[in-house]
């Protein structure tokens, strides 16, 4: 039988309106057909799954009848507007077969010369629900940053403002914080800074520093600055926090100031026997020069002299407050200038120091009286947990770019629940310590890029290790 053109036509329609049909109940979003009133004549399976009705209870149903009250206005404007436009799309809360309600998103179109229109329905409620979330969060971030005490912004990776929060303007001298907008973090810092500045921005990595900021008023303030490498409006910028610790700075400061003090007091004794000794010695020697008038004790004199003049300047370096400049040491002449400070203290414990070293030079980048200020405390602390003598054993090695101090005593130890509070303020395990003495250590030895630990066992001894990196 051979198929006329007609019958060809007729049976792809027939094709078409069956593929139309299976995909209208296939369909996971609800295909419908309402009159201009918004009653229903037609809905998909789909109803079903979505809103919890048959085909059947939603049948010759109004619209209206399940959308929330406050959209219901909402729903006839859009009917409205389809007397003038082929399609309207339209977003309403739609009530559910169980009770609550779904956000669901319509699209409208006009059929059968207007009298009735075809309706496309998804449900839109986890994207909404989402949305919402998000916006609440985005508020919530918004309010902590406003809001927050410290200054918080966003800056280019050329460390160009592109964002302060209102607390920005406050530390940086503005009348308003849209003044610091596209000017450079560079303005703000010295320009002794800037390369160092540069480091940090460039490694695109989360880092952590401390910086010098100048004012608009020229005041110097000093800060940690924290910078958070993100992503906004698809362009890679960082998240900059500041923290202006100018305060706090000079609260730490004075601590180190009194601790010196009080570390002063605590060696006076050990001071005067060691002057007293080269004392004797002089005027011993110089009797002998006024009996026998000979010169060749000359060179002891002067020898004893030096010794004295090296112990008041330890002592002056502790005492009196010091240009904090960073320069390159060698670490074993500052170890062995302590342990020679120390050691007539020592001696009248019946304690021995021992140094033993790695090689004989350790080269550092540091404030040579404030590690020195460290090591007095460290071995000071050993002395006096040593009340029936022992050995301190002083070590210095290399561990890669690091060296490593350790000073280990034979001490009465620390109990392990103490050693953990240890470095907090006012908590010592000396019965008249202020518990400042650690926490000074450790921020030093921070400072300087280091660490600083103790290993402590009841009635075996303590060890304490410093780490300082190498130059």
């Amino acid at each position: 039988m051979i198929m006329t053109e007609n019958h060809a036509d007729l049976f792809a329609d027939k094709v078409e309106a069956r593929n139309l049909q299976l995909a209208i109940q296939h369909s996971s979003d609800i295909i419908t057909r309402v009159t201009n009133e918004g009653i229903a004549l037609y809905v998909s399976p789909s109803c079903l799954p979505m809103l919890g009705y048959t085909q059947q209870e939603f049948y010759k149903s109004s619209l209206y009848t399940y959308c929330h009250p406050n959209d219901r206005d909402l729903l006839r404007e859009a009917f409205a507007e389809l007397d003038f436009l082929p399609h309207k799309r339209v977003t309403f809360r739609f009530r559910h077969h169980e009770g609550h309600y779904l956000w669901l998103e319509a699209n409208f179109s006009v059929i059968n010369e207007d009298k009735e229109m075809m309706g496309i329905i998804r449900d839109m409620t986890q994207r909404i629900i989402m949305e919402e979330e998000i916006l609440e969060t985005q508020e919530k971030y918004r309010f902590l940053v406003e809001y927050s005490k410290d200054t918080i912004g966003m800056v280019t990776q050329k460390g160009i403002w592109t964002y302060i929060n209102n607390e920005g303007k406050k530390l940086f001298g503005f009348t308003s914080s849209k003044e610091i907008i596209g000017t450079s973090l560079h303005d703000y810092a010295p320009s002794s800074e800037h390369s160092t500045l540069d480091d940090f921005l460039q490694t695109k990595q989360s880092v952590n520093f401390e910086l010098n900021l100048i004012r608009t008023d020229s005041q110097t303030r000093k800060a940690e600055v924290q910078l958070i490498p993100t992503t906004f409006k698809n362009r890679k910028v960082y998240q900059i926090i500041i923290k202006d610790v100018t305060g706090q700075k000079k609260t730490e400061e004075k601590l180190q100031n009194a601790e010196k003090l009080s570390v002063v007091g605590q060696l006076a004794a050990g001071i005067a026997h060691e002057i007293r000794n080269p004392l004797t010695a002089i005027k011993g020697f110089t009797q002998l020069l006024n009996e026998e008038r000979q010169g060749d004790f000359a060179d002891v004199i002067l020898t004893e002299l030096e010794r004295i003049e090296d112990i008041v300047n330890d002592l002056l370096v502790l005492a009196k407050p010091q240009i904090t400049e960073m320069e390159e040491t060698n670490l074993i002449t500052v170890v062995k200038s302590v342990i020679t400070l120390l050691n007539s203290q020592a001696v009248m414990g019946n304690i021995m120091i021992e140094l033993t070293q790695a090689q004989c030079s350790f080269n550092v980048k540091c404030e040579r009286d404030k590690i020195k200020q460290v090591l007095i405390n460290i071995i000071k602390n050993s002395i006096e947990a040593m009340p029936m003598g022992g050995k301190i054993n002083v070590d210095i090695r290399q561990d890669n770019n690091f060296v490593i101090i350790s000073v280990e005593d034979e001490g009465i130890g620390i109990p392990e629940e103490r050693l953990a509070k240890l470095g907090e303020p006012f908590y010592s395990t000396k019965e008249k310590g202020t518990g400042l003495g650690i926490m000074i250590c450790k921020k030093i030895i921070k400072n300087h890029g280091g660490n600083l630990y103790i290993h402590s066992k009841e009635n075996e001894g303590t060890t304490v290790r410093v780490t300082l990196p190498l130059v």
